[in-house]
């Protein structure tokens, strides 16, 4: 049989699952066989409940079994023609303090990122036709860019394609768009800054926001690929737990995790909290100061009067907290929390409409509708077309009130609250598991 190179020896977190030692197996050996996985498995003490080599569930008694399959299994020979000796528990002490914090995701990966086009929701140019074109930066470095789409206006096209090889994959990239201009200073036209993980796999013709100063102003098409470092190829993505996710994520969550996923609809747009322009050219690519069309303002909507009064109206998030403790307890991706936890934060409304209460969550998605009848039970569909009873109760107190929603499903239960005090509002989801997210909100 043929030997393994050598490679550097690594253990798992002191908490980790089975796909955590997996990815410490694949580090240090490749992509494992299923009888090396099953040895790997049993050296620490564990059972094999599936013959998939990559999808097996790892049952350990303990920390010290998941040190003895690291340190028996998943320890490397020094040299080819050497047997794998486990490491002293010198060694194994030094291995584990050397690994601990360190993450799947820094597998060593190429990747590669197409620009393909652009559209512009306005002229950012006092005459003529703009002649937009894009920069990628990575920590404030500019990397490349594209040619100037000559007289493209609103709709560039690029199609130009960058290719990281440094086999470190960077945490974020960054896109600018500017107009070209021969007679002064070239005019910033919107961003995106996009999160990036070895997990992610590829993802073609995805639609992001671009923003400038926080406003919309237009969109950009990209394709990002992570390469397979044996083929060169571009990798499938990856889960990082062998277990699917069944619990409901809530508020958008549900849809922006499909959308990382590579399922979504490509026609779907993503808006991502705005990182602000790199200036990658030190100074000599700076923004314009060109007047803005006021944008269209949603009215906020009116009280309503009725149950639930004080709900009514329109609301900005402040603060998001338990989030990706709470992504990372439902079995979600590293890619696909980096996602979530850059997404726009979203407004919410709340209209009385007689016979019941319509919500729009304004999110990084687009807009999401749910009517909400108080104190009878009705149907709901969540993100992934899961299906919940529910029942909403308006709950008053002194100082403002709760709408609380009880959703029911074959994948799980879980609540809703939305707390009113005085001008603040605070969203809490928890599931019938403990797993727990929020939000707050004040008055719009």
């Amino acid at each position: 049989a043929a030997q393994t190179p050598p490679r550097q020896r690594f253990l798992p977190e002191p908490e980790c699952g089975a796909m955590d030692v997996m990815n410490m197996f694949s580090k240090c050996c490749g992509n494992p066989s299923t009888d090396q996985y099953e040895d790997a498995v049993q050296s620490g003490g564990g059972s094999v409940t599936s013959k998939q080599p990559m999808l097996g569930e790892l049952e350990l008694d303990s920390l010290d079994n998941l040190r003895q399959a690291a340190a028996g299994a998943f320890a490397v020979a020094a040299a080819p023609s050497a047997a794998a000796a486990p490491p002293s528990a010198a060694e194994a002490g030094s291995s584990a303090a050397a690994a601990a914090g360190a993450d799947a995701e820094e597998v060593a990966r190429d990747f590669v990122l197409e620009v393909h086009s652009a559209t512009l929701n306005r002229s950012f140019a006092k005459f003529g036709w703009m002649d937009p074109y894009a920069i990628i930066s990575c920590d404030s470095v500019e990397v490349s860019r594209t040619n100037p789409a000559k007289s493209a206006h609103k709709s560039p096209t690029w199609d130009m394609k960058h290719q990281f090889n440094s086999g470190k994959l960077p945490p974020f990239v960054m896109i600018e768009v500017y107009d070209k201009n021969n007679f002064h200073r070239d005019v910033f036209c919107g961003t995106v800054t996009v999160p990036l993980s070895s997990d992610m796999g590829s993802l073609e013709l995805r639609d992001f926001t671009l923003t400038k100063k926080g406003r919309s102003t237009g969109s950009v098409r990209l394709s990002l690929k992570v390469l397979d470092p044996r083929t060169g190829l571009p990798a499938a993505q990856e889960a990082e737990e062998p277990k699917a996710r069944t619990n409901t994520l809530g508020a958008e969550f549900d849809q922006v995790v499909t959308w990382a996923s590579g399922e979504q609809d490509g026609n779907v747009q993503l808006t991502l909290q705005e990182q602000g322009p790199s200036s990658p050219s030190a100074g000599k690519i700076q923004e314009e100061e060109e007047p803005e069309e006021q944008p269209e303002i949603d009215q906020p909507t009116t009280n309503g009067g009725g149950k639930a009064a004080l709900l009514m109206g329109s609301w900005k998030c402040v603060d998001t907290y338990g989030l990706e403790e709470f992504l990372k307890a439902s079995g979600v991706g590293i890619f696909q929390r980096k996602i979530a936890m850059a997404a726009k934060w979203p407004g919410w409304d709340f209209s009385n409409e007689g016979d019941f209460i319509l919500f729009i969550n304004h999110s990084a998605i687009g807009d999401l509708k749910e009517e909400i009848p108080l104190n009878k039970e009705y149907a709901y569909k969540d993100g992934h077309k899961n299906d919940y009873t529910c029942l909403a109760q308006w709950i008053p107190s002194v100082d403002g009130g709760c709408l609380k929603i009880d959703r029911k499903g074959k994948i799980g239960d879980y609540v809703e609250e939305r707390t009113i005090k005085g001008a603040r509002l605070d969203f809490a989801l928890t599931h019938s598991n403990g797993v727990k997210w929020g939000r707050s909100f004040e008055r719009a």
